[in-house]
């Protein structure tokens, strides 16, 4: 047996191509069920994303389970094989595994580093196992990459320097607030980079975010979706400025939407206003930004952040490259030893089922001795044959990381004729 990856990624594969083999909830039952009836797919696992369509596998036969896997996904989808083959890759051995641990770890995203690979990695095994399509390999390997990933982000903190401009936003405003609970936010425009910015100060606590659209329509659809929310007239935005402590503006308009003149008409003096201007071009005049207790950050200084941010996340991937390249070697050396676990477990009891016979028959010679003296004997008896069997038990687990494992597993079993005793 052995394990492969098989699929798509955003890495050679446009959005158009992706879209074509993305599994729909409503498609998993059926595709679980097809795959479960193929002759060389032992266990199998599908993990579908916006990025990304594969299965990862284990396979009795290599060539015949990674044609079995394109197959499915040609009729699958039906596909044009001639027009969608360039896309797909398939890897084999080691570096499946590695893929493997790299994916759980956000060091394949289209975003180095990101978290939500985790989880839909870990929903993904979760269906599998439910659809009885794992077994013990692709449960280790699923369970050790998640782990592994985990002590990345830990060790790491790869995950913690955002990318995200709007997040970024949010983490300049908090340098003016420490706490964000009980502060009044004012938002313009609901693109995405606001909706992204609305959902992080949400996450900070933030309970008051008036939006305001040119669109009205768009920022009610919005509030529908959060509680915190409530929708303003584009016209009525200066009149919030003395009820709000931060303003975040990302709309689409070729000019200013907050201009000095009609700023200060409506701002107390000296009150403390945090303003992000995500817009570009600007949406904020910058004069605002020389009034007494006004802090303006600008698309600029967030993206040299951004920047410095990414240079970190790839130096914490340097690291996280060779904690996995550690973490690989010791699922391989566990993967390798497959052939000699059952070994290892019918020599243990062949060992066990000698002593237990030779003690049953000795203890009946030394009836005249106390149950304290008998315990004795039995403790050393089952200890000197723990350590005989010690050098050869690990033998085998030493041939299995070298990949002699069938090897010795078998000469194992006609030293001490295993396969004749333990059925």
């Amino acid at each position: 047996m052995e394990i492969v990856v098989f699929g798509l990624n955003h890495k050679k594969a446009p959005i158009h191509i992706r879209e074509k083999v993305s599994f729909k909830e409503s498609q998993k039952e059926d595709s679980y069920k097809i795959l479960k009836k193929s002759k060389f797919i032992r266990e199998f696992l599908i993990l579908s994303t916006c990025n990304r369509s594969e299965i990862i596998a284990v396979v009795s036969d290599i060539e015949k389970g990674i044609n079995e896997i394109k197959n499915f996904y040609i009729r699958f989808f039906d596909l044009d094989l001639d027009y969608i083959e360039k896309y797909f890759y398939e890897k084999i051995y080691d570096c499946a595994v590695k893929h493997v641990f790299n994916v759980a770890a956000g060091l394949d995203s289209l975003v180095i580093g990101e978290d939500q690979i985790l989880g839909q990695l870990r929903e993904a095994h979760e269906f599998s196992i439910d659809k009885k399509a794992t077994g013990p390999v692709l449960n280790k390997l699923i369970r050790e990459a998640i782990t592994t990933a985990k002590k990345i982000k830990r060790e790491t903190k790869i995950s913690e320097n955002s990318l995200s401009i709007s997040s970024i936003a949010v983490k300049f405003v908090e340098k003016i607030f420490d706490n964000l609970t009980n502060k009044k936010v004012l938002v313009i425009g609901v693109g995405k980079m606001s909706r992204i910015a609305i959902e992080n100060l949400i996450y900070k606590g933030v309970k008051e975010i008036y939006v305001t659209n040119r669109t009205k329509g768009h920022a009610v659809d919005l509030s529908k979706k959060y509680r915190e929310i409530s929708v303003i007239d584009f016209k009525d935005r200066y009149k919030m400025i003395d009820k709000v402590d931060i303003i975040i503006s990302s709309t689409s308009a070729p000019h200013y939407v907050l201009k000095k003149d009609e700023f200060i008409k409506h701002y107390k003096k000296a009150k403390k206003i945090c303003i992000v201007d995500i817009a570009l071009p600007r949406d904020v005049e910058p004069k605002i930004g020389e009034l007494d207790g006004i802090s303006l950050f600008e698309l600029d200084e967030l993206k040299g952040v951004a920047d410095e941010n990414y240079k970190l996340r790839v130096e914490a991937a340097k690291v996280a490259f060779h904690i996995i390249a550690q973490d690989c070697i010791k699922f391989k050396n566990w993967y390798n030893c497959l052939p000699v676990f059952p070994v290892i477990e019918e020599l243990k009891n062949y060992t066990s089922s000698i002593v237990n016979k030779e003690l049953e028959s000795f203890m009946k010679k030394i009836n005249h001795l106390d149950k304290k003296e008998k315990e004795q004997i039995i403790l050393f008896t089952n200890s000197l044959a723990k350590k005989l069997f010690k050098k050869p038990l690990l033998e085998l687990k030493r041939a299995g990381e070298n990949m002699e494992g069938k090897l010795y597993a078998r000469i194992t079993r006609e030293l001490f004729g295993l396969s004749e005793k333990i059925k």
